[in-house]
């Protein structure tokens, strides 16, 4: 049913850029802007992953650290991250740097939260005699981390990462363009390119922009997150 609508779709698209003179140049440059997009999405949430997996396995074993940590996350991840675009185009024209590199914290700035939360629910479920057994093995450091903490939260953070990733890709369409009185800073991706359609009103590109998008996503989600998470799930899930 899923395919026939995909397959349904594709030829609307195909008939409607017929229709609007859209070229297969055109098609294949958009898909090199997409490619830009998840470059970042890639780094963005790596980088997250390095920070917020071992913060949340942290907060995770203590139950009221997790209790302050918690709300503040919650808060971090409900503030608009607009608010920061004046922030961030002073910063890159003050330092005249490179918008395609440091318009990027941007994407990730609400949806890292998710990898932060889920690795917290991981972590504080982890069983109590998995710890004990760890301790009586006298695991530590490096060790542990490797044999214990991760495996433990792994399903959870997977979890998280998908939907990080997915909200990265939303969130590029506003942190690739970004304005600020007169100033206005462009990085090259997907997420600019339906931006800047949208401002334009052009209402092909618009459409050619989140058809591309959208195959970007399901593709990285049926080749790398779907078996991703069923690994985890079938590997790791305790219980």
């Amino acid at each position: 049913m899923l395919a026939a609508l995909a397959a349904l779709a594709l030829v609307k698209i195909w008939f409607f850029s017929k229709n609007a003179d859209i070229t297969l140049a055109d098609v294949l440059d958009t898909g090199v802007l997409g490619l830009f997009t998840l470059t970042r999405v890639i780094v963005l949430i790596a980088i997250a992953s390095a920070i917020w997996t071992p913060i949340g396995i942290i907060v995770g074993l203590r139950p009221r650290l997790a209790r302050i940590v918690q709300p503040v996350a919650q808060f971090l991840a409900a503030f608009p991250a607009n608010l920061l675009f004046p922030v961030a185009v002073f910063l890159i024209v003050s330092f005249d740097l490179n918008p395609d590199i440091w318009l990027s914290p941007l994407m990730v700035l609400g949806t890292q939260w998710y990898i932060l939360f889920n690795v917290i629910a991981g972590a504080s479920v982890m069983p109590h005699e998995l710890r004990d057994v760890s301790a009586n093995r006298r695991l530590k450091g490096w060790l542990w981390w490797r044999k214990v903490a991760f495996p433990a939260v792994f399903p959870f953070y997977v979890t998280g990462a998908i939907t990080a990733s997915g909200g990265s890709w939303n969130a590029a369409i506003v942190a690739e363009v970004v304005s600020w009185g007169s100033r206005t800073l462009h990085a090259h991706g997907l997420g600019a390119y339906i931006a800047e359609a949208t401002a334009e009103g052009n209402f092909h590109r618009i459409v050619l922009g989140i058809a591309v998008m959208s195959f970007f996503v399901t593709a990285v989600n049926r080749l790398f997150w779907r078996p991703l998470y069923w690994y985890a799930e079938r590997k790791f899930r305790l219980g």
